[in-house]
């Protein structure tokens, strides 16, 4: 069983329905400085600066009793009993091209394994963390929880790429590491869909008040806000505050400045464009959520 980013959390705290349109902080934009090109990635095989990781020319790792060693095809098994996934064999993921801000390079389900023990929901949760090796881009961290019976555990979680290139990926779970490479980039082109989908008028959801800390409990994914160099020549450090609308698919939106280190309020809202919380349901419907969010920035390691 998996609470991940797909899953969602019941509002068990006071939440008040938003009646009416509030004096808003001043609004701060997302910037274009990780903007990526298509043809900067569009590349279908593994440079020879990624390192991807790949199957073994013999021998590799077998699931144990009682897992099933079937898998796949174009896939194999990477890791130990302790803590295993299953890699392209190709060693690329290919994703669709972001169409706006915010949105993903590569976006899909990634399962994880475990025996002897098996996951455990009173444990620490799994932790994904991924860093782009040839360029520059947000680093990210990811939590899933997973639970299992007394044989084997496993779990189909979360990975989310922010841009196309070569990606180093790490799963931490316990006293595990499993870390892998892989290409990351666009799939080939694809011819537009024929099918014409009727129009259908949008209904506004509802939207309730969620307090910062409370909120910040169901944050799943983020990436590590960058200080630009005139920051760090400043040695700016502190907390932004930004107010948000967690939208019904748990991303933030309307970000907004509220308060904190000036130097720091874009840094913090390029960020926060990325984080993922768990969709929120009052009476079985996703909500929005109104709510801030504090986005820390430690002082500069000396």
């Amino acid at each position: 069983m998996l609470l991940s980013r797909s899953a969602t959390i019941v509002v068990l705290v006071f939440v008040a329905v938003l009646a009416s349109a509030q004096t808003s902080p001043a609004a701060v934009s997302p910037t274009a400085d990780q903007e990526q090109t298509v043809e900067e990635t569009d590349q279908q095989s593994p440079p020879a600066n990624c390192p991807v990781t790949l199957p073994p020319s013999e021998g590799g790792f077998s699931p144990p009793s009682p897992v099933r060693s079937g898998i796949v095809a174009n896939q194999f098994w990477f890791g130990t009993e302790k803590l295993w996934t299953a890699l392209p064999a190709d060693g690329v993921w290919r994703g669709s091209v972001p169409s706006k801000a915010g949105e993903f390079a590569y976006d899909d389900k990634l399962a994880w394994f475990r025996v002897h023990p098996t996951f455990s929901e009173k444990d620490e949760p799994l932790t994904i963390t991924g860093k782009r090796l040839d360029g520059a881009a947000p680093s990210f961290t990811e939590t899933d929880f997973f639970s299992g019976d007394d044989d084997y555990a496993s779990g189909v979680g979360g990975i989310s790429i922010p841009v196309f290139g070569c990606w180093q990926v790490t799963g931490h779970y316990k006293d595990r590491e499993l870390t892998f490479s892989v290409w990351v980039t666009p799939r080939p082109e694809q011819k537009p869909s024929s099918v014409q989908v009727p129009y259908a008028p949008a209904i506004a959801p509802q939207r309730v008040i969620v307090d910062g800390e409370t909120q910040a409990k169901s944050l799943v994914y983020k990436v590590t806000p960058e200080i630009p160099a005139e920051a760090r020549t400043e040695n700016s450090s502190g907390t932004v505050v930004l107010h948000a609308v967690i939208g019904t698919g748990g991303r933030p939106g309307e970000l907004q400045y509220v308060s904190g280190p000036q130097a720091l309020a874009q840094p913090a809202i390029d960020a926060v464009t990325w984080w993922q919380y768990r969709i929120t349901v009052v009476n079985d419907e996703a909500v929005e959520v109104d709510t801030t969010i504090d986005v820390v920035f430690p002082p500069p390691s000396k």
